[in-house]
């Protein structure tokens, strides 16, 4: 168990930690033909946007009501009511995310009321029988105060909100086909799949086929893996490509299991099953042997069916690369600065290879941080980073490109894994989870080291011989 210790520093002088409304709009981008609408100045949408759109290499549909100061002091109900029905009119989008700023929060702003009017004023007649009107969208209110948490509060504060936030279809037509049609199933049951901010789109496509291989139809909320994949979109559209749709979301409520892949979407898990009476079966990361390998005992477990041979054979692959690895990573000095989430699950894996974990910096706190394999995580940032890896002679950093810099001072090596990656290809693709996510993540930090390695003899070859030549010249 860890201790969590603070950084000893009142400001943050290489910032690692990224803003709640930026967790809370990748929830909102992770659903079809949706929008993340940041209750806010234009600057505070454009600097996630930027981020956003680095990460991905991919146009993001992040709006902003763009309040002005004079808003944000006499109170922009109105302004708000403006810009909601321009982006319904434009975009047309099926589901809305409202996430509030640090400008809206401090100026007192009751959102949720606002909506709650905004709702009875725009939609009232749509609930009176025998009249025909579009559907509305979902309009989801969510808490992301800036200036507090950060990116993994915001992504749990959006997926409570928004499985609190589903209107339950009241059984739906008899004939209606389901999602396990597609796969060959007259009928499979639902399995409500919520998951945290580690997960990538690849990540969450083996997950998927996992699933699936018992029987199962998973819904996957957020499913980024749909929508900031990478895929190259037949036209462009002002909403999202793909995602969980609203009509999956309304049929959650037939879900007999909920599971929840990552500590930060334990909290909303809790929420779902307590409105569906569903069972609950929680993880607070996929990465490694065990943690998958208790997954699929759960699914053994409620199908009465053994594990694919697709299966079987990743968690071979894992195994022997498990033995592999550790050659080359046992006893190996790694420092980590992550997402609290994604930071677990990588110290995990390597922990379980032999790696020393002799730094670990999380931007903000979370209960997750107690259960990991080490000794100590710092809350702070990639100033206290670098002190720590230095202190402790890493090897191998990890974390985003923002982390690279650290590496590059130390003259380590870096492996990317979390948020923000810009300065290579395939983020979405970069797996960490399940049997073959977390083989990809040991294999990469394996030869991450023995590239470095190779270099530096390279480096020191070439420094001898010019050293031989000089001498002999001298001579």
């Amino acid at each position: 168990m860890a201790r969590i210790a603070a950084s000893g520093r009142k400001a943050g002088l290489d910032p690692l930690k990224h803003s709640q409304p930026l967790g809370a709009a990748l929830v909102f981008l992770g659903l079809a033909n949706a929008i993340p609408i940041l209750h806010g100045s234009k600057g505070c949408s454009s600097f996630a946007n930027e981020l956003l759109v680095r990460h991905y290499n991919e146009p993001v549909p992040l709006q902003s009501t763009g309040i002005s100061e004079i808003t944000a002091v006499v109170g922009g109900g109105r302004d708000l009511v403006q810009n909601l029905d321009a982006f319904q009119a434009r975009q047309c989008p099926e589901i809305m995310g409202l996430l509030t700023t640090g400008i809206t929060e401090v100026s007192g702003e009751d959102i949720t009321g606002q909506l709650l009017q905004y709702r009875r004023d725009r939609y009232a007649a749509t609930d009176v029988p025998g009249t025909e009107h579009a559907a509305p969208p979902l309009i989801v209110g969510v808490s992301t105060p800036d200036f507090r948490g950060g990116m993994s509060d915001g992504w749990s504060a959006a997926l409570r909100a928004l499985v609190n936030s589903i209107p339950f279809d009241a059984g739906g037509p008899a004939d209606e086909p389901t999602e396990g049609a597609a796969y060959g199933a007259t009928e499979r049951p639902t399995v409500a799949v919520l998951v945290g901010p580690s997960l990538v789109a690849a990540d969450v496509d083996e997950l998927a086929r996992l699933i699936r291989a018992f029987g199962l139809a998973p819904v996957f909320v957020p499913d980024l893996s749909a929508s900031l994949d990478g895929h190259l979109a037949s036209s462009w559209k002002p909403t999202t490509t793909g995602g969980t749709s609203l009509a999956q979301l309304h049929r959650l409520d037939r879900a007999g299991l909920v599971l929840t892949i990552g500590a930060t979407a334990a909290e909303a898990g809790v929420d779902l099953a307590g409105r569906t009476g569903a069972d609950l079966v929680s993880y607070d990361h996929l990465s490694g042997l065990a943690a998958v390998d208790g997954l699929v005992g759960v699914l053994m477990a409620r199908t009465g069916i053994q594990p694919s041979e697709e299966a079987r054979r990743s968690r071979a692959r894992l195994a022997d690369g498990l033995l592999d690895t550790h050659v080359t990573l046992g006893g190996v000095r790694v420092a980590l600065a992550m997402e609290p989430e994604a930071l677990v699950a990588v110290g995990s894996l390597l922990c379980a290879v032999g790696a020393e974990i002799v730094a670990a910096v999380s931007p903000t706190p979370a209960p997750v941080l107690a259960d990991a394999p080490w000794d100590e995580i710092v809350i702070g940032d990639l100033i206290d980073l670098e002190d720590r890896a230095l202190e402790g002679g890493a090897e191998l950093v990890v974390g985003s490109s923002h982390v690279r810099a650290v590496s590059d001072r130390l003259g380590v090596s870096h492996l990317p894994a979390g948020f923000p990656i810009y300065d290579r290809f395939g983020s979405s693709l970069r797996t960490t989870a399940g049997y073959e996510g977390s083989l990809r993540l040991l294999t990469d930090a394996a030869n991450r080291l023995l590239d470095h390695r190779h270099q530096q003899n390279v480096r020191t070859r070439a420094a001898g011989s010019a050293s031989r030549t000089t001498t002999a010249s001298g001579a």
